[in-house]
């Protein structure tokens, strides 16, 4: 039986969350990982682009693949070729994504407004699942459709092993404040494990969340980009009573460097350098100068260069630390 109460997720980012980002977060304390949203439509058609998402790294503890699709028959068939082919511990069910290109289709959080194909998704994925099958949703569709709880016990009904609940409705993007209440009356409507997801970002917003949805676990997501340390401050947080921990900037470009030099490792230099571009404007955000820093790290097509411009700003930046300490 698969443990996941007390864990801290890693949120599936598309766009964000591939090995290499992933591996940098177990490192830092994430206990369960989740890949970048995958088609089960393009599973079964064989798309090797598609399988190339699903790779993991030796750090990450808790695995899962997430798929996401409108054809329960489809969705099951994916889940064959998943477990004959990777390894991981669980499957998750994405009904909570609220780009237009997927709800137009009907998949993601457009799900949410049609309980009876959901409920037979994960019916027809369970029953062939060998490893047990999470779903992630949100608070509703729109303000006239909050349905969170009905529909979290309709899927638990249908085979779900547990739930990760997303506080906004699929209207609100990822903009306004993610509702804990609501995530709260899902864990008194169902039996199974609930995962709290939304506006948790650091140690004191984790603690709060626990204690108004009484979830399960936590799940970060946006708030872990440039900043694997949330993961462990949290913990710290909870095992100490208070975070210790403190993030210099130049320590967030040594970690980015880091970052960067296995990615090139992964997808070669090209690829990388145009990869590392979204992260590392999270890496050096709150430093100073920080919209300077990306504006050149944008110009630099280079990896050479990239690294040595990154190697530069660690330096320039730990050695303006250590003169504010000698003052200090």
């Amino acid at each position: 039986m698969l443990d996941i109460k007390g864990k801290i997720f890693l949120a599936p980012m598309a766009g964000f969350t591939d090995k290499v980002f992933r591996r940098l977060c177990s490192r830092f304390g994430a206990d369960v990982t989740v890949t970048e949203m995958v088609s089960s439509k393009a599973l079964v058609l064989g798309s090797a682009k598609t399988k190339e998402l699903i790779s993991f790294s030796e750090e990450e503890k808790i695995r899962s693949v997430q798929i996401f699709g409108s054809d329960a028959k489809i969705m099951a068939e994916s889940v064959k070729i998943l477990q004959d082919e990777f390894e991981y511990d669980f499957i998750d069910i994405n009904m909570g994504c609220p780009v237009p290109k997927v709800v137009k289709s009907g998949e993601g959080s457009a799900l949410m407004k049609n309980p009876s194909l959901a409920a037979k998704i994960v019916e027809e994925v369970a029953k062939v699942s060998r490893k047990p099958v999470s779903v992630k949703i949100r608070k509703g569709f729109d303000d006239e459709n909050i349905n969170a709880p009905e529909f979290a016990y309709i899927l638990q009904e249908s085979g779900a092993s547990f739930v990760t609940v997303h506080g906004r409705t699929r209207a609100q993007l990822y903009s306004g404040k993610a509702d804990w209440e609501i995530i709260r009356k899902v864990k008194e409507k169902v039996k199974i494990p609930v995962i709290a997801n939304g506006d948790i970002v650091d140690f004191e917003s984790a603690k709060r969340a626990y204690e108004v949805t009484r979830a399960d676990s936590i799940m970060i997501g946006r708030a872990a980009l440039g900043n694997p340390w949330v993961f462990l401050q949290i913990k710290e947080g909870f095992e100490k009573g208070y975070v210790e921990t403190k993030v210099l900037p130049h320590m967030k470009i040594r970690v980015a460097i880091e970052f960067f030099t296995q990615l090139c490792s992964e997808k070669g230099e090209k690829m990388a350098v145009l990869e590392a571009r979204k992260h590392l404007s999270f890496f050096v955000k709150g430093i100073e100068n920080a919209a300077k820093i990306r504006d050149k790290i944008n110009r630099i097509n280079n990896a050479t260069e990239l690294l040595e411009f990154l190697e530069e700003l660690a330096a320039s930046l730990e050695k303006k630390e250590s003169f504010v300490d000698n003052i200090l």
